[in-house]
């Protein structure tokens, strides 16, 4: 752009050398301005690469090559290396790829906190959502406990466990909240997930659950479930072996 010393009746292109002095300062004034863009951490092809730490205890469960293959499969993500020295995985992908790989690694390490096992990584990975039920036995640690049989549906997707008569798994004991915890069967995660509700606690694998407020954990086939402190006398009976059947 830029006027023409030969006239604004030229339709020819010319150098700057062939217009009017000026004239192309006056039109550069008039277009946008451009801000750079910054491409550090992307290649050539648009990819970028995270880095995501695993705890040191889940390092030899998790960083197999079967569960490599299929992070990559169900992300999109074009690599994941396993550094099994740094406990740190390192992936490489376009954003989107990398925001979903590394929200299912976050997912499947605080899950496993409570319980580690490849099957559980899998379920978190890779959910299966046909399941339309759960059927849930509760065998008691100690005689003094009964036994529970349940199934979570669609229509009926949770159970409580507590002091109170309307619980489904009715249990007494000093520790023990009128609605101590809430077993739930979500569908669209394919999982059974329990929720604390009590005072004094709930306890899976050894292990104290977060508050409610902070949300829920996966319960898995053969999980201890107690609800009382293990380390206080007789805690470590005071709860069930969890058995589930997912169908």
């Amino acid at each position: 752009a830029g006027a023409c010393l030969r006239g604004v009746e030229c339709n020819f292109a010319h150098g700057p050398h062939e217009l009017m002095v000026g004239s192309m300062d006056a039109d550069y004034a008039k277009r946008p301005k451009t801000t750079s863009i910054d491409f550090a951490g992307l290649d050539h092809s648009g990819r970028a690469s995270r880095s995501f730490n695993v705890p040191k205890p889940q390092v030899s469960i998790l960083m197999t090559d079967a569960l490599r293959d299929l992070l990559s499969e169900v992300t999109g993500v074009s690599e994941v290396q396993w550094d099994r020295e740094r406990a740190r995985a390192v992936l490489v992908g376009n954003p989107a790829q990398l925001d979903k790989a590394t929200g299912l690694l976050q997912r499947a390490t605080v899950h496993c906190q409570w319980g580690l096992s490849e099957q559980k990584i899998r379920s978190v990975f890779r959910p299966r959502t046909d399941y339309r039920s759960a059927r849930l036995r509760f065998s008691p640690m100690s005689p003094a406990m009964k036994e529970c049989t349940t199934s979570l549906t669609e229509g009926r997707p949770q159970m409580s466990i507590g002091s109170e008569a309307s619980n489904t798994l009715r249990i007494k004991g000093a520790t023990v909240s009128r609605t101590h915890a809430v077993v739930e069967l979500e569908q669209r995660k394919g999982a059974v997930y329990v929720c604390d509700m009590s005072t004094n606690g709930t306890f899976l694998n050894g292990r104290r659950l977060p508050p409610k407020a902070s949300g829920k954990v996966m319960l898995s086939h053969g999980d201890e479930l107690l609800f009382q402190d293990p380390t206080a006398p007789g805690g470590h009976e005071f709860g069930y072996m969890v058995n589930i059947e997912m169908s």
